[in-house]
């Protein structure tokens, strides 16, 4: 009986450890969003990492930068602050909305992206930012719409 028990708690642990990843402070994240981190921000290591009682993750890079995950690992929130979006993460984004920002306000960076029911809430670089909502097709929904 010892034996299965010992077995099953050696299972069970690697079938844990596959789950989640561990950041540079110690941190236990989901393996989504260490794969997102590795991906997006290969040479920019984690400041910090917070969790909530639903088991989101917040993940604070030394560059700034803070980035939601849900507790699969799946980002809901990035807010890059000053530095605006990389082209890595820009593609996280449906093409015509990068497409509308370019064509409405030239000049002008994404600061913060939401992931969000109805699609995607952007909002852009200050002086006077400027939020916008697109459906997860990437076509604009006027402050008008309903959602």
């Amino acid at each position: 009986m010892k034996t299965r028990y010992f077995i099953f708690s050696v299972l069970l642990s690697a079938a844990l450890s596959a789950c989640t990843g561990t950041s540079a402070d110690g941190s236990r994240l989901p393996s989504g969003a260490e794969s997102f981190l590795s991906k997006h921000f290969p040479e920019t290591q984690v400041s910090g990492v917070e969790q909530d009682d639903d088991n989101d993750v917040e993940v604070s890079l030394e560059n700034g930068i803070r980035i939601k995950f849900d507790r699969r690992g799946t980002w809901e929130e990035i807010n890059t602050k000053k530095n605006g979006m990389s082209e890595s993460l820009q593609k996280l984004l449906p093409s015509n909305v990068i497409t509308y920002i370019n064509r409405n306000y030239p000049n002008r960076s994404i600061r913060k992206v939401e992931r969000k029911k109805y699609g995607y809430q952007v909002t852009l670089n200050k002086p006077d930012a400027v939020t916008l909502r697109f459906t997860k097709g990437g076509a604009p929904i006027s402050l008008d719409e309903e959602m």
